[in-house]
């Protein structure tokens, strides 16, 4: 059986035009998660996609959602996610705003070479 993307809503909000797609929106789609996409832009597209309330920042509430997304829901307890999160934010929160601006996620990424691929 094939997995779906845990972030299948999400993609599709972003790259949607009012919630359709269009054929521009396709290629558009089919080009950021090119392999030979810009580092830049697929941290960008990534960003917009963690943003869950589309606040133009990545939160604590925002971050427990994308774990939740990525982590088997039996394998993490609540306190756990939550602990999960505020380590992130710790780690990547350079002014210490308790949430992620697009700079701060960009400096994170960088130093996670697989997720650009």
């Amino acid at each position: 059986m094939a997995q779906m993307n845990p972030f299948r809503d999400r993609i599709c909000k972003v790259f949607s035009t009012d919630g359709y797609f269009t054929f521009e929106d396709i290629l558009g789609m089919a080009s950021v998660f090119s392999y030979l996409a810009c580092p830049t832009l697929k941290i960008e597209y990534a960003f917009r996609i963690y943003d869950f309330n589309n606040d133009g920042f990545i939160d604590e509430e925002d971050l427990q959602n994308v774990i939740r997304r990525l982590v088997n829901k039996n394998n993490l307890c609540e306190e756990e996610i939550v602990s999960l999160a505020n380590h992130i934010l710790e780690e990547a929160d350079l002014d210490n705003d308790r949430m992620l601006s697009l700079a701060e996620f960009e400096h994170a990424m960088t130093k996670f070479p697989d997720f650009l691929q």
